[in-house]
């Protein structure tokens, strides 16, 4: 209740009655008013705030009749025009402590009803202080438009069987729900040097820096000695974090600097924030039902809650181009692993080098230490290029926030480097790492989740101990919306947790629901633990073995207590016993379907219908032998399924030229968008000739960067 308000409603009383008298021995003087200086005290440093009073001058203008009863405080929150500032500038005046009221013995007789205005206005002031805002007009319009566009999706309690486009039942209400489950503690948790701290207790500085300067490749001492020598001239690389990168003050949060790593001013990408106008072509381009309006109020929604988007580009320099244009005939064309080995030495920071090569050295069995190493430094290249607000939102642990749509191609590149450097960290045991990055790499796109995440997270969640969390996150929307996003993997080490946090009867629920949601899993995961003939005649489809075998490959470290197992041999008997399994519809069709693919009558469409993208490319990204294995031929006949780039989305009929063959507005790219198609010719003919190839590139860059300097 402000004082200018009180002030008026006591000028209209003391207009009304006459004014008290007080008799002194000389003579009779009036009281003096005592409203200015009492509602001076009481609301000390209103005054200074002009607009507020002329809004309550406002409100009251109607009412001229004063009233014995206790006075109502205006709701300010009714009135649409008043601004979100205006109203938290209000809210922190109402917080200050109220002064007491000096008032004489003459003036305390004189008017007890003005006494209890001046407490309901501390009554007043106080509600108004702990109060919860009422929603404005706009956060009722939010209400109705949710209610319109997602009321139909909330209503659906049960895990929905198929995949719908943009998946609308990851509504904006369940997305909120999801934001603070993928959300990191700290940055740091993104930092392995900062698990081993704490397994290993305080490690010494000294020890941590030995082990950053250690080079992995083979390096000569001379080489690095240059390499030294480079750092020092070149302004803001390293420091003593190893954190530090030309051109801006911000640190790295994914990377750490080593000694063997070629000093350079330059960066091969950059990231930028997408614009909501833009975010809605992304959504447009994969919707087959919903109204533009409809997507629009949806990343309107999630905008509000914090939610922002982002891509990598490539910066199309002419060494940059000339990387890309070798690399794809390296790979694609006619792969040759020795002419890959040379491009890294000419283009130490070209990111899908770095990855292609470190793959290639992990399947000849080389050191896994130099792959571990290509895949740190590809790390640093992403790490160097994010932008001044996607910085902000990952080294405040917001990756709940943060969105990367599959769309782009260096965005894939970014995709890959995670699940690579995932997988070398759970390598080197710093699992809580692996988790957190896995927290990291599902918030960039939670519904598509392109690359299966949800196919291993369960794992480094139990390894690191996070029992909770794994909880927390089998019963968020992450897991509960669509059936496929309940994986057999953490269906079945959710139990796990719950044995570990002794709540056994939780475990028990919980191993009900994951037989009948992958009873195909069960009867595997008996096999495995001494029960042979367990699901006999039990026909799995193809996505039932490809999942399945997703979560067997890891089973035995996650079940590795005798006692568990017991547990797990004794109550899936049990469930065997009153409940057997039966074999999905599914399953007869794949059986027939596998008839026509002997017959040379299978199709792409078929396979398309019957395995979903992102358990596709997490088999083959795996490396798995097993997984891979239980993949149909008809996969690896596609001709998009190539290791840099898995089953990239298909081109948006709008960005294609049909004249010219180029990508209009580059919504959806691919690597032969950034390759110089006339470079690219010139080195397949001299491929074939068998020449010089090397020297004639040498000469072809060195032409190119001489005329760029000089104009």
């Amino acid at each position: 209740m402000s004082s200018r308000y009180l002030k008026r409603l006591e000028r209209q009383r003391q207009e009304e009655s006459p004014t008290p008298q007080v008799e002194s021995e000389d003579e009779s003087v009036p009281v003096a008013e005592p409203k200015f200086n009492a509602f001076a005290l009481l609301n000390e440093g209103d005054d200074d705030d002009d607009d507020d009073d002329d809004d309550d001058d406002d409100d009251v203008k109607e009412d001229t009749k004063p009233s014995p009863a206790p006075v109502k405080s205006p709701q300010r929150s009714q009135s649409p025009n008043v601004s979100t500032a205006s109203k938290k500038s209000k809210k922190k005046k109402s917080k200050k402590k109220a002064k007491p009221v000096v008032v004489s013995d003459s003036e305390e007789s004189s008017d007890g009803e003005f006494d209890r205005i001046l407490a309901e206005a501390r009554k007043q002031n106080l509600a108004s202080a702990t109060a919860t805002p009422e929603p404005s007009a706009a956060a009722e319009d939010d209400g109705a438009d949710e209610f319109e566009y997602e009321e139909e999706y909330d209503a659906t309690d049960e895990p929905v069987a198929e995949y719908d486009s943009n998946f609308k039942y990851f509504t904006t209400s369940r997305v909120k729900q999801s934001i603070p489950i993928l959300n990191l503690s700290s940055v740091k948790d993104l930092d392995p040097d900062h698990e081993l701290r704490n397994l290993f207790g305080n490690l010494s500085l000294e020890s941590i820096e030995d082990a950053n300067t250690t080079t992995s490749l083979s390096t000569p001492p001379e080489v690095l000695a240059q390499f030294k020598r480079l750092a020092r001239l070149t302004r803001g690389w390293c420091g003593k974090d190893r954190r530090g990168v030309p051109g801006t003050t911000r640190k790295l949060l994914l990377s750490k600097i080593r000694d063997d790593w070629l000093p350079t001013a330059q960066k091969p990408m950059q990231m930028e924030e997408i614009p909501k106008n833009r975010v809605t072509d992304y959504y447009e381009y994969k919707e087959d039902t919903a109204e533009l309006e409809e997507l629009e109020y949806r990343i309107n929604r999630e905008y509000k809650m914090g939610v922002r988007w982002f891509r990598f580009d490539k910066l199309m320099t002419i060494p940059e181009r000339v990387a890309n244009t070798r690399f794809y005939a390296s790979v694609v064309m006619t792969p040759d692993p020795d002419s890959l080995m040379q491009l890294l030495q000419s283009h130490p920071y070209h990111a899908e080098t770095l990855l292609q090569v470190a793959m290639v050295l992990l399947r000849q069995g080389g050191d896994k230490s130099v792959s571990y190493a290509l895949i740190e430094r590809c790390m640093f290249v992403f790490d160097r290029s994010f932008s001044k607000h996607f910085h902000e939102l990952l080294q405040a642990g917001k990756t709940g926030l943060i969105r990367l749509p599959y769309e782009s191609f260096m965005s894939r590149q970014f995709y890959l480097c995670l699940f690579r450097n995932i997988v070398a960290l759970g390598e080197r045991s710093t699992f809580s790492t692996s988790l957190a990055f896995c927290k990291f790499l599902l918030a960039l796109s939670p519904a598509e989740d392109p690359v299966g995440v949800r196919y291993f997270i369960d794992h480094y969640a139990i390894m690191a101990q996070e029992y909770k969390w794994l909880v927390r996150f089998c019963d968020s929307p992450l897991v509960t919306t669509y059936k496929r996003w309940n994986t057999p993997g953490i269906a079945y080490s959710v139990v796990v947790a719950y044995l570990k946090l002794g709540e056994k009867k939780s475990a028990l629920e919980a191993l009900d629901r994951a037989y009948h949601a992958h009873p195909y899993t069960a009867i595997c995961l008996l096999q495995q633990i001494g029960v042979p003939d367990a699901g006999a005649g039990y026909n799995a489809t193809v996505e039932e073995k490809v999942s399945t075998e997703t979560y067997l490959v890891r089973a035995s470290a996650v079940w590795e207590e005798a006692e568990h197992q017991e547990f797990l041999r004794k109550n899936l008997l049990q469930l065997f016993k009153y409940d057997p399994p039966q074999s999905q519809p599914g399953a007869k069709r794949s059986i027939t379907q596998s008839v026509f693919d002997m017959l040379g009558m299978g199709s792409n469409e078929d396979i398309d219908n019957a395995l979903p993208y992102n358990l596709i490319r997490f088999a083959i990204l795996s490396g798995e032998a097993k997984i891979m294995a239980k993949l149909p031929q008809e996969v690896f006949g596609r001709d998009d399924v190539l290791e840099y780039d898995v089953l990239p989305p298909e081109l948006a009929p709008d960005d294609y030229d049909v004249h010219t063959g180029s990508i209009k507005s580059r919504l959806v790219d691919r690597l032969l968008d950034y390759v110089d198609q006339g470079l690219l010719g010139t080195i397949i003919q001299q491929r074939t000739q068998d020449t010089d190839f090397e020297e004639m590139i040498r000469n072809i860059e060195g032409i190119e960067v001489e005329s760029e300097h000089e104009e």
